[in-house]
């Protein structure tokens, strides 16, 4: 029997979710869309064949219109999971929520303990936990590859892109309208150390900054928008450079019936946010921070986000009573004490695979399988990864 499943909020991480339903039509249909942009609610519709009545431009809408199903993805803005996760926990519907869960550590105790009382699944989108390399860590620090772990480095760089795609022109890049950026990008990073390590964390020591992406930082003679700066053409951070010559991140930008992506593009990059100089956006969240915890047990950890620098990705080193278990987006290494390499495992081909290595499938398939009965949990229930969240908010 197929499961009834609604999609409120149907940006990139939903979208990316949605594929499952594309090839499992035997296991879940999409019942219900909410979506306040026009262009991608209709793209939508059309994808899935809904009826208009059944696409609504607010939850509230949706809610009102007593929809028949058994669960929901929530993928709207960050503002919005709190309330639209009490409403639908307490409609009786089944949640695969996005992270973070919400705005505030106290917000995402109520949703969690008002789940509890309902006996309403919430699953949260961690995916780190899903993908084959760390989950290959786990299995391997389980079985004492390299002894007790006695400490942690993980090293997330953001890259540059990204940064002023979500945190300087975008939408995350206001605390009060998301959240700070350390929780946004890294709280499922913290999942994933506390994860492997079990460590139960008692301190949490924090330092970060809005260090670069600021108004007295702009280069002499430079202009509000990179369309009319004489600068811009050697401009590490231009608009242009990147969604016009480069075409990244541009998936993201919906286009209507009648124009064409490169002519929504030119005109975001022309007159929208993301035109914008780099120096002269209204953020406020931090473009680099290090987070120190400290386990109960003695295991130090530490995670640096950087967003200053063109990498991107992860490097995770796990120090233990016997070696190092070294983690990068493609390899892990097994060090003796002496620097020496014990073993590697190539995870490249799985680096390489679309859609986080399959795991955004995957997290869906178990939310799926969770709402088949009673005896499915989801694999990260609400309640597990509060603790994430509570550091993370710590950390500010």
């Amino acid at each position: 029997m197929r499961v009834r499943v609604a999609a409120i909020g149907v940006g990139n991480r939903t979208g990316k979710y949605l594929q499952y339903f594309q090839s499992n039509p035997d296991k879940v249909e999409l019942v219900a869309v909410v979506e306040p942009n026009a262009v991608r609610r209709e793209n939508c519709r059309k994808q899935f064949s809904l009826p208009e009545e059944l696409c609504f431009e607010s939850a509230q809408a949706f809610f009102e219109k007593g929809v028949a199903c058994d669960g929901v993805i929530i993928g709207s803005p960050d503002r919005c999971h709190y309330a639209q996760a009490l409403e639908a926990i307490e409609r009786g519907m089944h949640i695969l929520l996005e992270k973070p869960i919400a705005q505030n550590y106290e917000q995402c105790r109520e949703i969690a303990d008002a789940a509890a009382r309902k006996g309403v699944k919430v699953g949260v989108c961690y995916v780190l936990r899903f993908m084959p390399l760390y989950r290959k860590v786990k299995e391997l620090i389980d079985a004492g590859a390299i002894g007790r772990v006695t400490g942690v480095s993980h090293q997330e760089y953001v890259g540059i892109d990204r940064m002023l795609h979500t945190y300087v022109r975008g939408f995350w890049n206001k605390a009060s309208a998301s959240t700070p950026s350390f929780i946004s990008k890294c709280c499922h990073d913290v999942d994933m150390l506390l994860w492997v390590t079990g460590a139960q964390i008692k301190s949490v020591q924090s330092a970060g900054s809005l260090e670069w992406y600021r108004p007295e930082n702009a280069p002499a003679g430079s202009a509000e928008r990179c369309t009319e700066c004489p600068l811009e053409e050697k401009c590490s951070y231009s608009a242009v450079d990147m969604y016009l010559r480069r075409g990244v991140w541009t998936n993201n930008f919906p286009v209507p019936a009648g124009k064409s992506k490169e002519e929504v593009v030119e005109e975001e990059v022309r007159s929208g946010r993301f035109g914008r100089c780099a120096f002269h956006c209204d953020n406020d969240v931090a473009d680099r921070q290090m987070v120190t915890l400290t386990a109960r047990d003695g295991i130090l950890i530490t995670i640096e986000m950087n967003a200053l620098t063109r990498r991107e990705g992860r490097r995770t080193v796990f120090s233990g009573s016997q070696g190092e278990l070294i983690a990068t987006d493609e390899l892990i290494e097994l060090r003796d004490h002496h620097g020496a390499l014990v073993s590697s495992l190539d995870f490249s081909k799985d680096a390489a695979t679309p859609l986080h290595a399959h795991a955004d499938l995957d997290i869906v398939e178990d939310f799926i399988q969770a709402l088949s009965g009673p005896e499915h949990p989801v694999a990260i229930p609400i309640g597990e990864a509060l603790e994430s969240h509570r550091i993370c908010f710590l950390a500010g």
